[in-house]
């Protein structure tokens, strides 16, 4: 036997001799050499290894760098915007302007006691003076107000928006035309480039105010909102005047001014007293009916007799106009800002330009619509239109009385021919808000394509547009037209209650579902919904939609009627006992540790609990007496007031409760 040190030995000992080897020693150094030597490989073949080898090399720190900045780019475009810091950069731009809705609106109300003071002497010299001289006595006593004179009032979007933002280029402009009633035509350029052409957040936001200073439509009228009546005013140019008062104007200097306003005694101007909502209100089928092509013949059968007045043909030449060339050719008629950064999000999607000027807040936009929509239909009500909400505003109500705290407008619906009329009376039309409650003045603004379903881009056929913040209310025409329903609806039986009717993005709904329409409360104050409501949200968001708890990053909390911010927390507490205090309040603790829910609640809870006692049935609601039963007052301060209070210390917190009672 050979040990392995042996067999070493000999092998080395004939590889040093002449000798040749045993065959079996033999056979396994070769089998052992030839398992050790590399393959042969194609020198062209290793070149190009080499070459993409360093090619790659030299590419990969630009690889790495592209999908980081790709990551980056993503998570930049795509991450919510930080609610604090809108606040707190709303706060600083309060800070930085020195722009005060309250000064134009003293100057609105001196003006309106000044021409209602003219009026009165004029009516008791008549009486006493032969009627020949009539004329010559209103010349002698005319008034001419800082704001107008005896046929209404001047107007400058730089008297009644805060354009601090653009200040780099208007500064210049506000020199050399002090009246504001001309622009260089570089300036009006820079302001007439389409909204929905891509750009940085701040130019777009200067283009919107050198559009506002130079270039947009002056309303046709204002409409001052007091206590229990609405005063018309006609705006007769464009005209600026700027601020030029020693001490900024206090909300109790302009309920001082509105109630020196006589209600009793005449006045040169329309005033329309408030109306109430009715419990429920039948609208006729034919008002969801309107054809262009008849309205146009029956005004040229006017023009050819005759007999048509200066307000029916300037409506024939509008008709004619957006008929023939308007409808099937515009562009989108309400636009938005459109920014680099925002088209992943589309945060400035719902802010209506040339009004846009900063992003608003989740809170903020609460605010804003917590007012806008008890404007509205104290507005729609007293001038006799029929108006309601629907969709998400709908599904809001439907939980707990409120709009949904995510939800980025109000959705409004009304008859096609009353919306006709809506444009015709108050198309351009800026609506104050009673002093009492806010400094919000609403522009409404009805689109030329209204009028018929056109090229399909323009879905909405009116808007009310706070212009402060740039949020609206989007109206939308109801009609019965020649269109076949979709084939679901198609088996409804033929008659006038189930008549299908539509807006332009194509909702569908069969009259006896809308109407009656209906008062309810929302956001605590009087609104009309739908008639069958069960019906028409499972119909639009599904059968669940009533029962489903979890949306939009919130969960519903049915202990306190909220929607909760589910960064705040996804569930109740699990001690209810805790969690209310002595004055129902939410405690530090049955508020999730969260200040903010705890202000939400203070804000809502009267709302929620109003629709819990009414509308536990939603299609039918316990009876209850409107003009007994009331608004309930606002409950959300005004966002200038907000911001103001804070900067100024008038208050020690950040909280956006409030309590202003309504005045019947």
């Amino acid at each position: 036997m050979i040990t392995s040190g042996q067999h070493l030995h000999y092998i080395n000992h004939h590889n040093n001799s002449s000798q040749p080897l045993p065959k079996t020693l033999k056979h396994r150094n070769s089998t052992a050499s030839s398992s050790t030597t590399p393959p042969s490989i194609n020198p062209s073949t290793s070149y190009k290894l080499r070459y993409f080898n360093r090619k790659f090399r030299a590419l990969l720190p630009f690889l790495l760098l592209l999908l980081c900045l790709y990551r980056s780019l993503k998570i930049y475009l795509t991450t919510e915007l930080n609610q604090s810091l809108l606040e707190h950069y709303a706060l600083v731009q309060h800070k930085q302007s020195d722009f005060n809705p309250k000064n134009i609106a003293l100057d609105v109300f001196n003006y309106v006691i000044e021409q209602q003071e003219q009026h009165l002497q004029l009516q008791q010299q008549q009486q006493q003076q032969h009627l020949q001289h009539q004329q010559q006595q209103q010349q002698q006593h005319a008034v001419d107000s800082k704001l107008g004179n005896s046929e209404g009032i001047f107007f400058h979007w730089d008297d009644w928006v805060d354009l601090s933002r653009g200040n780099q280029q208007l500064t210049q402009a506000r020199l050399s035309s002090p009246s504001g009633t001309h622009c260089d035509p570089s300036l009006v350029k820079f302001g007439a480039v389409n909204a929905h052409w891509l750009e940085s957040y701040e130019t777009k936001i200067q283009r919107g105010a050198v559009n506002l200073y130079c270039s947009k439509d002056i309303p046709e009228r204002v409409v001052v909102t007091m206590d229990s009546s609405m005063l018309e005013i006609p705006v007769i140019g464009k005209k600026r005047f700027g601020s030029h008062k020693t001490k900024p104007t206090q909300t109790d200097q302009l309920i001082s001014k509105m109630q020196q306003f006589n209600y009793t005694s005449p006045s040169p101007f329309n005033v329309q007293n408030f109306e109430l909502l009715k419990k429920s209100l039948m609208v006729e089928p034919e008002d969801f009916i309107f054809k262009p092509d008849v309205e146009i013949f029956a005004l040229q059968e006017k023009l050819n007799n005759q007999t048509i007045t200066s307000k029916e043909l300037k409506y024939l030449e509008f008709l004619e106009y957006a008929n023939n060339h308007l409808v099937d050719h515009t562009d989108r008629y309400f636009k938005y800002a459109w920014i680099y950064t925002d088209v992943l999000q589309g945060n400035a999607h719902h802010i209506a330009y040339p009004f846009f000027s900063r992003y608003i807040s989740d809170r903020e936009r609460q605010s804003v619509l917590h007012h806008m929509v008890r404007a509205w239909f104290q507005f729609a009500e007293t001038n006799n239109f029929a108006s309601w909400i629907n969709y998400g505003s709908l599904l809001g109500w439907s939980f707990n009385g409120v709009n949904m705290p995510w939800d980025t407008d109000i959705d409004v619906q009304m008859p096609i021919a009353q919306l006709d009329r809506l444009g015709r009376e108050f198309n351009k039309t800026l609506i104050m808000e009673n002093p009492r409650f806010g400094n919000a003045r609403y522009w409404l603004e009805v689109s030329p394509t209204y009028i018929r379903q056109g090229n399909g881009r323009n879905h909405i056929d009116a808007r009310f547009i706070d212009i402060h913040s740039g949020l609206y209310i989007d109206i939308s025409a109801m009609s019965h037209t020649e269109v076949p329903p979709p084939t679901k609806d198609r088996t409804v039986p033929d008659n006038l209650s189930t008549m299908l009717v539509h807006c332009k993005n194509w909702n569908w709904h069969t009259l006896d579902e809308l109407l009656p329409i209906r008062h309810t409360y929302f956001e605590g104050a009087s609104v009309y919904i739908p008639n069958k409501v069960n019906r028409l949200l499972k119909n639009k968001y599904g059968k669940d939609a009533l029962t489903n708890y979890n949306f939009h990053n919130h969960n519903y909390q049915l202990d306190i009627s909220m929607w909760v911010n589910d960064d705040i927390c996804k569930r109740a507490p699990k001690s209810p006992q805790s969690r209310f205090n002595k004055w129902h309040s939410l405690t530090r603790q049955g508020s999730c540790n969260s200040r903010k829910l705890q202000d939400e609640y203070n804000i809502i809870r009267k709302c929620t609990q109003r629709h819990y006692e009414l509308n536990q049935d939603l299609d039918h609601p316990v009876y209850y007496d409107i003009e007994l039963t009331g608004d309930l007052p606002i409950f959300r301060k005004d966002s200038w007031d907000y911001y103001h209070d804070i900067s100024s210390h008038v208050v020690q917190n950040d909280n956006w409760y409030v309590e202003k009672s309504i005045i019947r």
